[in-house]
């Protein structure tokens, strides 16, 4: 992948699921690959089923005792230039584990950061319905969703049994996809770093 920018970029994959099986780790493996080609880019897999995050029954800020996992998430997110998401669609809709996880973040925790969101489908929509509502959820946190999207039909034909793809057409996409949360991650860090020098 070509290397686009000259200033370091953390842009984590939120990976939001946790179910045995899923699917979805193997497109956020594969992600993680080719944005790891690009040496301006910081990246990391935050994967939800790696995080103890109790259901949410008090605010952060009203928590007397932090869990670690809680504080670490949220961490990572907020130190995040932008985030790719990739979450599957269950029952036309996000998973349940993902949407406790960001109803733990403060409002606006996502102010000014791109989001790039990834939804996979074992059927032959991408997860569209899912994809959707992601953005509206990340448009409360104050996020910016991004205008491509990289929607993924029948995910278990994408991937042999190895994990490798098989679908070589996806590269291009994906390719293209990065290409546009990048620029739109470099043009608000530059945009706020202007802003911020005297």
């Amino acid at each position: 992948m070509e290397q686009s920018s000259q200033i370091n970029l953390k842009i984590p994959i939120l990976l939001g699921s946790c179910r045995t099986g899923r699917q979805s780790l193997k497109v956020a493996q594969f992600i993680f690959k080719e944005l790891s080609q690009n040496s301006s880019i910081k990246t990391e897999i935050i994967d939800l089923a790696e995080y103890k995050l109790p259901m949410l029954e008090e605010r952060l800020k009203e928590m007397e005792v932090l869990p670690p996992d809680l504080s670490r998430f949220c961490s990572k997110l907020t130190q995040a230039d932008g985030i790719l998401i990739v979450a599957p669609e269950y029952k036309n809709g996000y998973p349940g584990v993902l949407k406790n996880a960001l109803d733990y973040l403060e409002p606006q925790a996502l102010r000014y950061k791109p989001i790039g969101i990834c939804t996979v489908s074992s059927g032959g929509f991408g997860g569209l319905n899912c994809l959707a509502q992601l953005r509206l959820l990340c448009l409360a946190l104050g996020g910016l969703p991004i205008p491509d999207k990289l929607p993924i039909s029948h995910v278990k034909e994408m991937f042999d049994i190895n994990g490798n793809l098989s679908d070589l057409g996806f590269t291009t996409k994906l390719n293209s996809f990065i290409k546009e949360l990048i620029w739109y991650t470099e043009a608000i860090f530059r945009s706020l770093r202007e802003s911020s020098e005297p």
